[in-house]
């Protein structure tokens, strides 16, 4: 499965809180070397797939990671994705709870609450961060 085939699976996801995605479907991101990448009640970055941690980011904020895991030390990690808080929208200008920022090549999927754009989640392949 490629990022972009995963990204389209994740699509349409409603948020009903922590760990939202099925065993099932973090299996299959971690069988093909992809991460999923997506947002938690207020404070927190989930990673899934590939590789499992957590980064804390309340109020926005950057979290550090690499093939072994998160660090919220820059100096320690090589890898950074930047989580914006009540502060992105989608391309049709629906405002989203959270969103990210990274160079890391990724593809973007939504997951939605009460009908609200809560996440514009992301999937990136482990093979891109050495």
């Amino acid at each position: 499965m490629t990022k972009k085939e995963l990204a389209e699976k994740l699509d349409g996801t409603e948020y009903a809180g922590y760990r939202i995605f099925s065993r099932e479907i973090v299996k299959e991101a971690e069988e093909s070397g992809l991460v999923i990448v997506y947002g938690a009640s207020d404070d927190l970055m989930e990673f899934e797939g590939a590789f499992e941690d957590e980064g804390g980011c309340f109020d926005g904020g950057t979290v550090y990671f690499d093939r072994n895991g998160v660090s919220m030390d820059d100096t320690e990690r090589d890898y950074s994705i930047t989580a914006k808080w009540c502060n992105g929208e989608d391309e049709e200008g629906n405002p989203a709870t959270w969103s990210y920022e990274t160079d890391i090549p990724h593809e973007t999927f939504k997951i939605w609450e009460d009908g609200d754009l809560y996440c514009i989640g992301l999937v990136f392949a482990i093979e891109d961060i050495q």
